[in-house]
């Protein structure tokens, strides 16, 4: 175990940039960094997982390790994404008193603010900012902290990685499972590097999600939902855990979401109204289309490229994931280890990152970790890695991205699910209700038995 430890801290210690220059190429070095690197990953996970233990020197070493490979990252240059530079933008803007929905970057009336070491690296600075209200308070906090500083983001989004933690652990000792399967989130490689490395928002959104949940799971309805209300607010779509969260009849957890969300956004909203949304709705546009997952396989895939047939199949799947997530199942109380609530977040999030007919960046993927170490899955935990190939895309820019490259991403996923689908019915493990599902989340611990 040590020795994985050491060599995944090799791994997360390379500066790319150093060793290979900062041109797009960097990231096919990169993809093949990742790609040891999880395979150490899955190593470790097994080591550690096999015997399901609560062993408190493993334990430590597990966290350790998970610490000490983000503090490898901390001081590297910003090899993936060029994201982090609007989020210290943003809160540069906030501070000078000028609401940041307002003006794009690029627009004179911001002039005074720019810089040669922010402003050149911003993506899109013609566009107004995507962020909702909860990201942009956060921005300007940090800013108030260190502004213009990559290291003091990264800094904060390892302190939100630690409360990640915290809170993992709370919730796999309330399920009754094995605290080393923290190891499933604390060291994958798309968390290190999409989180404390590349800074998405995804690491600040986590903490405020997982809260809801204990809440929930404990009955405070009205805390949870505050609490989801505050990670939309950092990052829109755990929207989608409201209809999967909501019991019946219920209406102080969909209430204080709603109220949280509506008190985040009214600030912001004096002089620019709808443009609060900023550059989102160009999102459902072609020109952001990238490493579109089951939207692609129905419609270009098939030679079904025109505009109508996108269209078509963007409503559809979306309407797909209503249906699923009204279907998720519910009830008016929990059990006692909580797993109804967890079996209900885990199935929206999967049908979410299944269905989502628009770009399928890797940082969306992250959310799906903690769900992973309370319950693992073959199939999105080849996903976690498996999405990190669509960095090949902008190495091949202009080509389009080979089909082959999306079929090694997005096959293997669905084979998974399917083979998993058929195998839990053919167990008789009473699919469709919320008694099998708990069962077989149940049958899927570490240490227990197969159904």
């Amino acid at each position: 175990m040590v020795g994985l430890g050491l060599l995944s801290l090799g791994g997360y210690a390379l500066d790319l940039h150093a060793l290979f220059g900062t041109e797009l190429r960097v990231l096919g070095i990169y993809v093949g960094l990742f790609a040891a690197l999880f395979a150490l990953y899955l190593l470790a996970a097994w080591v550690v997982l096999r015997p399901a233990a609560n062993d408190p020197t493993l334990l430590a070493l597990v966290l350790g390790f998970g610490v000490l490979f983000r503090l490898a990252v901390l001081p590297s240059p910003v090899v993936l994404s060029s994201d982090l530079f609007r989020y210290l933008w943003d809160g540069r803007v906030q501070w000078a008193g000028i609401n940041p929905y307002r003006y794009p970057p690029a627009a004179p009336e911001l002039a005074p603010l720019r810089d040669d070491s922010i402003f050149p690296n911003i993506n899109r600075p013609t566009k107004r900012t995507v962020y909702p209200p909860g990201a942009q308070v956060t921005f300007a906090a940090v800013a108030a902290v260190a502004p213009n500083s990559v290291v003091a983001w990264r800094v904060f989004l390892l302190g939100c990685e630690i409360a990640t933690g915290v809170l993992l652990l709370r919730l796999l000792g309330r399920m009754g499972m094995p605290l080393v399967a923290v190891i499933v989130y604390a060291w994958a490689p798309l968390a290190i590097f999409e989180g404390v490395q590349a800074g998405h928002l995804e690491a600040a959104m986590l903490p405020p999600l997982l809260l809801a949940l204990l809440w929930r799971q404990h009955g405070r309805m009205a805390r949870a939902g505050a609490a989801l209300g505050v990670a939309v607010l950092i990052k829109l779509y755990p929207a989608v855990l409201v209809l999967a969260w909501w019991r019946r009849r219920e209406w102080k957890f969909p209430t204080a979401c709603a109220a949280v969300v509506a008190a985040g956004y009214l600030p912001y909203l004096a002089g620019v109204g709808a443009g609060v949304l900023g550059f989102l709705p160009e999102y459902f546009g072609r020109d952001e289309d990238f490493n579109v997952g089951l939207r692609y396989f129905v419609t270009d895939a098939l030679g079904l490229g025109s505009d109508a047939a996108r269209a078509a199949a963007m409503l559809a799947l979306f309407a797909a994931l209503l249906v699923v997530l009204v279907r998720v199942p519910r009830a008016p109380g929990e059990d006692a280890d909580g797993v109804g609530g967890f079996q209900a977040g885990a199935a929206a999030v999967s049908a979410y990152l299944l269905l989502l007919p628009t770009a399928m960046h890797p940082w969306y993927a992250l959310w799906m970790l903690p769900f992973l170490t309370l319950a693992p899955s073959a199939a999105w935990l080849w996903f976690t890695g498996a999405v990190t190939l669509s960095y090949l895309g902008y190495v091949w820019q202009p080509a389009p991205f080979p089909g082959w490259l999306r079929a090694l991403e997005f096959w293997p996923l669905y084979g998974l699910l399917l083979w998993n689908a058929t195998a839990r019915r053919g167990a008789g493990a009473g699919a469709g209700t919320r008694e099998g599902a708990a069962s077989s989340l149940r049958a899927s611990r570490p240490g227990s038995p197969s159904p």
